[in-house]
């Protein structure tokens, strides 16, 4: 049994870890924004971790923040301090769950040696707080999942409708209609919230001496257009009900994406994309009725 303080446990990612390890016997101390605000440098750096062994970091980045004036605070400024205080307090493992998008774009074969390119501020943001952590000698875990997906504690102030496994439900039953920007024809690796929960327990039972950098992948590897017919299809099974979709046609002449392989060294978690997306075109024509 291990002492854990985690940060972000309110998260889809955050709340499956939580879960998965308390299901184990570890005592999980989370970490709130009364507590850790990550934006808050000077309440980060008066963080008592004392007594905790390892810290599960679930809170990083997210699109929406890495567009806020506070995103730097967030993602390297608190974070920095945050491991000051850990390494004040002994704690001799962290995990950090990261995103597959620093390795750029996501098309060809991509795997832990594949070299980091973050192309967008929120790419680059977990990158740099990969490398903080790095610098900061704390032996432990870096994770990189790309398209997570999982049920959300409270669907009335969920916030993350940007994400594709959220966003393209949320207009089939809102607007019975799903439209693309480009021709969808890159790809995507879907992997579910309790596989990320999964490579974060093994993370933590892990020794370590170093920091090391491990992709969670999932069973589903799909094109947007075809992400986009599954919850078309979902929606048709689930609620009877049809959804128009609106994909451009491939710009003549532009360069194809290489079909994406991405890779993970502990092999694929096991999820069930279809039963997530009937559960969530549920809960979104319940909330749309009452």
């Amino acid at each position: 049994m291990v002492a854990i303080a985690l940060i972000g446990a309110g998260g889809v990612i955050g709340r499956a870890i939580r879960a998965r390890l308390e299901s184990e016997g570890h005592r999980v101390r989370t970490l709130g924004r009364d507590i850790c605000d990550l934006t808050d440098p000077a309440k980060c750096a008066a963080l008592n971790l004392g007594g905790a062994q390892a810290l599960v970091h679930a809170g990083g980045i997210t699109e929406e923040s890495a567009r806020t004036d506070k995103a730097w605070a967030h993602a390297a400024t608190g974070w920095h301090k945050v491991l000051e205080r850990a390494a004040a307090a002994g704690i001799g493992r962290v995990v950090y769950v990261s995103s597959a998008h620093v390795y750029g774009t996501m098309e060809g074969t991509i795997d832990e040696a594949t070299p980091p390119d973050p192309r967008s501020d929120y790419a680059l943001l977990h990158y740099a707080s990969e490398q903080i952590l790095r610098r900061s000698g704390i032996p432990g875990s870096v994770l990189r999942p790309s398209n997570v997906y999982g049920m959300p504690g409270d669907l009335a102030h969920f916030a993350r409708w940007a994400l594709t496994p959220y966003g393209f439900p949320q207009e089939a039953v809102r607007d019975g209609r799903i439209v693309l920007k480009s021709s969808g024809l890159q790809m995507r690796n879907f992997v579910p919230a309790a596989g990320v929960a999964d490579a974060a327990s093994q993370a933590v039972a892990r020794p370590h001496r170093t920091l090391d950098v491990a992709n969670v992948a999932g069973n589903d590897t799909l094109s947007m257009r075809d992400f986009a017919a599954r919850v078309a299809e979902a929606t048709k099974r689930t609620l009877g009900a049809d959804v128009a979709l609106d994909i451009p046609a491939p710009t003549p002449g532009a360069a194809l994406p290489l079909p994406l392989r991405f890779v993970a060294r502990d092999g694929a978690k096991a999820g069930d994309l279809d039963a997530f997306l009937c559960d969530m075109l549920r809960a979104l024509a319940a909330s749309k009725e009452s």
